[in-house]
């Protein structure tokens, strides 16, 4: 038998089973349609010769659907606009004037300090962006002569200048050091972090160009690309680079990748003293051999062994004396103490930078293994 139709008392369930929904089913009441916000794709944060701070921000414009289909793009892909006053938020006020519409950072990917603002300090820009709910705290970090020069320098087959500097982190294996991940150590134990630098290198180009050294909040130091090697083989952060050398008796060079290390640190306290001990561990493949050597032979190829290591441990010992000087441990020296020592870390963490990081003893060793010595013997 069919259902017969409702009756007074069903219809009236009914009624108020759709009024119900219409009170759970809400809907998106406070979206912003695309034509209504400013897609901002990168911060700039600066300071000015007298004191001001200089907000830069690159919006992203959309391409229209016209032209999506590959044709000549209109109007650009991007728009920098900057301003200048006492603090962010009214530098961003400024901002938001001459922009018209609702500035969005949801999908803000890069962050860029200018040197000036990170030599004299990035704690009201990190305090700024970690009070707001709308900044991504997992965009990529930068610091560079100036913000403005960076963003609006748009590499060729690149959108946008913001597109250009997340590829070059993800290549050099910089996508980790995040706005959290800064905040996060710059306030830690080691209270010292490291940021990489980009410069602009040519008309429509950018590179990067080593790494920038924090002491707490300040800028302390900046290492070239070959010095951060050292620095981030230590810190266990993957990046590749190249060792060149001599041996000893032999003409020309033997060059090889170092391409894959694991670096251990191995916290020891020698009566009240603390010594670390850094232990690497490195696969290489060697790339050029411009010596007469047979590399078929055992014996050569050790000689190489021994003579790589002795390269990589003066280039870790060489990074280690320099923060030690600069007393900035952005190694992580302090957590790994903490850890292992934490009654005594409440007696050194007072004066870790200041005193204990900067004349600590610390032993280097490596170990390296060639993978992969190439397919001629010589």
């Amino acid at each position: 038998m069919g259902a017969g139709p409702l009756k007074g008392g069903g219809k009236r369930a009914l009624c108020l089973l759709w009024v119900a929904s219409l009170l759970i089913l809400s809907g998106c009441w406070d979206r912003k349609e695309l034509n209504e916000i400013a897609l901002i794709r990168a911060i700039g944060i600066d300071r000015t010769e007298d004191g001001q701070v200089e907000v830069t921000l690159l919006q992203a414009i959309p391409q229209r659907a016209e032209d999506a289909g590959g044709g000549e793009k209109t109007g650009g892909t991007q728009r920098v606009l900057s301003a200048r006053s006492i603090n962010i938020p009214e530098a961003k006020a400024k901002l938001q004037q001459k922009l018209g519409r609702e500035i969005f950072t949801g999908h803000q990917e890069v962050v860029v300090f200018g040197e000036r603002m990170a030599r004299t300090g990035i704690r009201e820009a990190l305090d700024y962006m970690a009070r707001q709910p709308q900044v991504r705290l997992d965009a990529v970090v930068f610091v560079s002569d100036s913000p403005k020069e960076i963003f609006t320098t748009i590499p060729l087959a690149e959108i946008t200048a913001s597109e250009s500097l997340y590829k070059l982190a993800r290549v050099e294996g910089y996508t980790e050091i995040t706005v959290m991940r800064v905040l996060r150590e710059v306030t830690g134990d080691a209270k010292s972090t490291v940021i990489p630098v980009v410069k602009k290198t040519g008309k429509k180009s950018l590179s990067l160009d080593g790494v920038a050294v924090f002491r707490g909040e300040r800028m302390v130091d900046h290492l070239d690309r070959k010095s951060k090697e050292g620095l981030m083989w230590i810190r266990n952060e993957y990046t590749t680079g190249t060792v060149n050398t001599r041996i000893k008796g032999e003409k020309g060079y033997v060059a090889m990748k170092v391409d894959r290390t694991k670096t251990e640190l191995i916290p020891k306290l020698k009566g009240k003293k603390p010594h670390m001990t850094i232990r690497m561990t490195s696969e290489n493949v060697l790339t050029y051999n411009g010596t007469d050597m047979d590399l078929y032979f055992p014996s050569n190829m050790d000689r190489i062994t021994r003579e790589m290591e002795k390269q990589l441990r003066h280039r870790l010992r060489w990074t280690v004396e320099r923060l030690q000087k600069d007393r900035a441990d952005a190694f992580g020296f302090a957590e790994v103490f903490h850890r292992k020592y934490p009654k005594e870390w409440a007696r050194m963490k007072k004066d870790w930078n200041q005193r204990v990081f900067p004349r600590m003893d610390v032993d280097v060793q490596v170990f390296v293994k060639i993978r992969w010595p190439g397919m001629t013997d010589s």
